[in-house]
């Protein structure tokens, strides 16, 4: 039990480590920071599902990065919807969640 939750808690708090201080070096203040927090926390989780889902209940493996490219640009579209709609400024929605996407994702590749 404590390995799936992992699963889940690991991709969040690495993605959060990432993109928080540099929303914050971007600009982004008090609540639109809490919004990026927000919106992470229902992204990772849910792309983390899905990946999981992916690979070992449809046994994709050898695709795996073909998929997760494709699920990552899904990511990076509804950060852009909920960035641009709920944002104080919302018209950088798509260049925040453009770069704070390929941030976190660099950085999981490292880590």
């Amino acid at each position: 039990m404590f390995a799936q939750i992992m699963y889940f808690l690991k991709p969040l708090f690495l993605t959060l480590l990432f993109e928080v201080p540099v929303s914050f070096l971007l600009g982004i203040r008090r609540k639109d920071l809490l919004l990026v927090v927000l919106v992470n926390m229902i992204t990772n989780p849910l792309l983390c599902l899905v990946c999981r889902i992916l690979m070992y209940n449809l046994g994709i493996g050898t695709y795996y990065y073909f998929f997760l490219a494709i699920l990552e640009i899904l990511v990076v579209y509804v950060e852009y919807l909920y960035f641009h709609r709920y944002l104080s400024d919302g018209k950088s929605a798509l260049r925040l969640s453009l770069i704070l996407n390929l941030v976190s994702f660099i950085g999981g590749l490292i880590c």
